[in-house]
């Protein structure tokens, strides 16, 4: 599907914006037939129900949808679209793809590779949340050996490169505002990267995709552990280093080759989050000492002295 964006801000279309009604005969023809060029076919025993949001960059676009129960298909006729994609998707259930004359069955959670210029049908057993990544072939020749060998190729869910793939893409949902132009080529060129691996690159483009958009995705999934579990008292250079599989000093690396360290990030991220909590009034019965203690600081003293040098003033002259 073309849209205007091209800096992965999200256009969305729900059934939900629709009469009960309109809804699939709606859904089908412009939709189906006029945007995505697919024909949809709801399960007859089942109430219609679809959610989308298309994210687009040069190159490529992300579609996240949740469906119920449907047939996908990409006839002869729609084909004629013109567009060659190729097209990596996870659902969370179960269902059958049929291309070139060969049948794909998949589990919930696996990704398969299509491509959008073959007639194609794809049958979810249940209703479903999907990822749908579609790239142009042509980015991809240099990287991939042989295209045509990926073609209903099945990825479990445990390939790293598919894992950092999906998570970069979550990245991506969970964003309220859009990315700039330069920030969006570089996300393009870092999911290009982590789908060549999935597919299986070149041993000469898998060393560059490895340092480029591996590294990349690597970075910014630690950086969510990191947040997502800033309180914790243990979260160490080695922790997250165990978590994601790697050694302490590529970590740090990591964080180097950005500017900072990996005990600057964590201090930074932990003091603004003091910041923030000392500012909300659902705190205000905390003590300081409370709120440190929860922003993952173990000695007060010392998150008394960093909180002073970072705003210039102690905690409680920055509440009052």
């Amino acid at each position: 599907m073309e849209t205007q964006a091209n800096d992965f801000s999200p256009i969305r279309f729900s059934s939900n914006d629709l009469p009960e009604r309109d809804r699939v005969p709606v859904w089908r023809e412009f939709f189906g037939r006029w945007m995505f060029h697919t024909e949809i076919e709801p399960a007859a025993d089942a109430p219609f129900q679809a959610d989308i949001t298309v994210r687009s960059a040069p190159g490529l676009s992300i579609t996240s949808s949740s469906l119920s129960q449907v047939r996908l298909t990409r006839t002869p006729t729609l084909v004629a679209d013109g567009n060659d994609d190729l097209v990596l998707f996870v659902m969370t259930s179960p269902g059958v793809v049929v291309q070139c004359g060969r049948e794909t069955a998949y589990n919930a959670g696996e990704a398969v590779v299509m491509t959008a210029a073959e007639a194609s049908t794809c049958i979810a057993h249940g209703p479903a949340r999907c990822r749908c990544l579609h790239i142009q072939p042509g980015v991809l020749t240099r990287l991939v050996p042989d295209l045509d060998d990926v073609l209903l190729r099945r990825i479990v869910p445990r390939t790293e490169a598919l894992q950092y793939l999906l998570s970069y893409v979550g990245f991506l949902e969970e964003q309220q505002v859009p990315a700039d132009a330069e920030l969006a080529r570089a996300t393009a060129l870092h999911l290009r990267d982590l789908f060549a691996l999935a597919l299986g690159a070149s041993r000469d483009a898998a060393f560059v995709a490895e340092g480029r958009g591996l590294r990349a995705a690597r970075l910014q999934a630690m950086r969510r552990y990191i947040a997502d579990n800033l309180s914790d008292g243990r979260l160490t250079v080695r922790a997250v280093a165990a978590r994601h599989g790697v050694t302490p000093r590529y970590v740090q690396r990591l964080f180097e080759s950005e500017g900072t360290t990996f005990s600057k990030f964590v201090l930074d991220l932990r003091l603004a989050r003091v910041q923030l909590m000392l500012a909300d009034p659902r705190y205000a019965g905390w003590t300081v000492s409370a709120i440190a203690l929860e922003a993952g600081f173990g000695d007060v003293s010392y998150f008394n002295r960093r909180f002073r040098r970072r705003f210039g003033a102690s905690p409680t002259q920055f509440r009052a």
